[in-house]
């Protein structure tokens, strides 16, 4: 069971043409069960989390990708953020990382991952 919902995600980010964000929530809700699920983090925050998760992938859709700059003359627009960097590409995301106080969804997020070798010892 998800702990946001549409009404409160829409107080923290408008949205331009996506008017159904259940799967954006379902997604949020997964990662971040699977993610924060037992690191002890109260509900409450879990749910903001989960919260400031839905905006943040909402906000990283093509359609809802937020504007920065606009010019008339030879037509040019420009998008927030940059991709291939994670939760830091939105205020969203940026929230996410304050809020995860275990650090979580930061390693989640560095695009490292992690190496196990093996060494045979005779």
């Amino acid at each position: 069971m998800t702990r946001t919902n549409d009404t409160e995600v829409k107080k923290i980010i408008s949205l331009n043409t996506i008017t159904d964000t259940s799967s954006f929530i379902t997604t949020a809700n997964l990662l971040v069960t699977n993610t924060l699920g037992n690191s002890g983090l109260g509900d409450d925050l879990l749910t903001e989390i989960e919260k400031y998760l839905t905006a943040h992938l909402l906000a990283m859709h093509p359609d809802e990708r937020q504007l920065t700059e606009q010019k008339l003359g030879d037509a040019s627009d420009k998008l927030a953020g940059e991709f291939g960097k994670g939760l830091e590409m939105t205020q969203f995301g940026q929230t996410v990382l304050l809020l995860d106080s275990t650090g979580s969804f930061a390693k989640l997020s560095s695009g490292k991952k992690a190496v196990v070798e093996s060494i045979n010892i005779y």
